[in-house]
């Protein structure tokens, strides 16, 4: 007898068994702590969603199975021709596999629809690829695209915050909790290394992963201290500089530019002036080379010439700002 999804007394009390192969009937629900309860819910919307669901799937089970010789025969009009009908029912008549699949993520995601929309994009991108002349059904196939396409949808949308967008996001995030699990059987602790290590991943993608897992989505607005009124947002840390801050710099930058106007009157030799104009403070500087040539010099001297007019104007700041100024941050030394 061909196997059906679903029991024929589909309107029977809903079973303790642990299978998470078997639907919700009726306005119920499983929980999603998957520990064999059940809660009860009055929600329209769910109900219909339920009865869109069995009924896609019992339209979807009458349809008949492709032998080998009719998959081959699709799969080379997709392939040499472009023939989108045949993709249509390459996909049409394998909508028991699609189904099947997008129970395995039941838990991620409630809406089984939504689910095997996804398991049925899947399908129809790997009737574009499948070649029939590999030897591979198209099935064993079709499955690996399922599977990277229903796991691309809960990436995006199972968080509010998207937790791995990439390949190697979703094979962390699927593979985490076996990595785990298998490095404690084997005495060892599951850190970001070792189990960067087991799935052969890049670490900062691990840890990236496992630190939106295990922090809780809040929002902006949510209070954090009642006395003060301090949100969630008041106590982010911002990149730019405070506006404190900017008026400081912006007064150093005026104060240094003054401090520069001033130091080149004191240069007396008109070489030095033109080497501090044009190589040391200009937006676009000569290079030595140009300076070496223009006076008929080495560019080893015009260096020497330079790293002395940067001592000059480190002893001019100290003397007009005071001994304790830190010039780190000016000239570093030659």
């Amino acid at each position: 007898m061909k196997k059906t999804l679903f029991n024929k007394n589909s309107k029977a009390k809903p079973s303790n068994s642990s299978s998470p192969h078997l639907p919700v009937k009726r306005d119920s629900s499983r929980l999603a702590s998957g520990a064999g309860e059940w809660l009860r819910t009055s929600s329209d919307s769910e109900k219909s969603n339920d009865n869109l669901h069995e009924a896609f799937v019992r339209k979807a089970t009458s349809i008949p199975r492709l032998t080998e010789e009719q998959e081959r025969a699709l799969g080379y009009r997709v392939r040499d021709h472009n023939d989108k009908n045949a993709a249509h029912q390459l996909v049409l008549h394998n909508l028991r596999l699609a189904i099947k699949l997008s129970y395995q993520y039941h838990r991620y995601w409630t809406n089984l629809m939504d689910l095997v929309q996804e398991a049925s994009l899947g399908m129809h991108i790997a009737a574009q690829r499948w070649d029939p002349d590999k030897g591979t059904r198209f099935g064993t196939y079709a499955a690996y695209w399922i599977r990277a396409q229903v796991g691309k949808f809960l990436m995006t949308n199972n968080r509010l915050i998207h937790t791995a967008n990439t390949r190697s996001g979703r094979k962390i995030y699927f593979n985490l909790p076996a990595a785990r699990k298998k490095l404690l059987q084997s005495g060892r602790e599951p850190t970001i290394q070792e189990i960067a290590q087991e799935l052969n991943e890049d670490p900062q993608e691990v840890e990236l992963v496992m630190a939106r897992l295990q922090a809780n989505e809040t929002s902006l607005s949510s209070p954090v201290d009642s006395i003060q009124s301090l949100t969630v947002e008041d106590t982010l840390a911002c990149r730019h500089p405070s506006p404190e801050n900017r008026v400081v710099q912006t007064q150093l930058q005026d104060l240094i530019k003054t401090l520069i106007v001033e130091f080149e009157t004191t240069l007396k030799d008109p070489r030095d002036r033109t080497i501090w104009q044009k190589h040391l403070v200009a937006k676009n500087p000569i290079s030595l080379v140009e300076l070496g040539k223009q006076y008929g010099i080495s560019k080893q001297r015009i260096g020497q010439i330079t790293t002395k007019l940067r001592k000059s104007f480190r002893c001019y700041i100290v003397d007009r700002m005071g001994p304790h100024t830190q010039l780190s941050w000016l000239f570093t030394e030659s």
